[in-house]
């Protein structure tokens, strides 16, 4: 099962580290994103959710004391208790974690017509989900689902 844990900012990557070095697998997915600064596009990593990871185990009194008392770790998400992601909901954390690479831009071919196709990368999992498209900015919304509630997660996008 897969749980979501609230973290303090910027401890999210040495929490992974730390919860793994315990024997349980963290995620912290990241992406690159394209920055402009100084007339220049620069790549740049990014959490794609701060102040939350993502642990797979199967919750004892153990490992729950195990888990929360790294340090960072601020709480279990869940109604009263802990409570794991759905299946579907677990996929898209499997999908964006990326076996703990970061996620590189969606390459996106606008037709003549003005219609835009996605050709490659995360995004095309994400194609009906699709929020808003702005190929100026390099950037593409996208709305997931996680424990109910309603998400919407930028995602780095190349206008080829």
């Amino acid at each position: 099962m897969m749980y979501v844990l609230q973290v303090r900012p910027g401890y999210e990557e040495a929490a992974v580290r730390l919860i793994a070095d315990k024997g349980y697998t963290a995620m912290c997915p990241t992406e690159e994103i394209y920055i402009r600064s100084q007339g220049q596009w620069h790549k740049r990593l990014k959490l794609v959710f701060t102040q939350y990871i993502f642990v797979e185990c199967e919750l004892t009194d153990e490992s729950y004391y195990n888990i929360r008392s790294v340090f960072g770790v601020v709480r279990f998400l869940g109604f009263g208790s802990p409570e794991p992601l759905k299946a579907d909901e677990q996929e898209y954390i499997r999908l964006l974690w990326n076996k703990g690479k970061p996620i590189e831009a969606s390459k996106i071919y606008t037709t003549l017509s003005g219609d835009k196709m996605v050709l490659s990368g995360i995004l095309r999992e994400y194609r009906d989900n699709i929020v808003s498209l702005d190929l100026r900015q390099r950037r593409a919304k996208v709305s997931v689902t996680l424990l109910g509630k309603p998400y919407t997660i930028t995602f780095p996008v190349i206008s080829i």
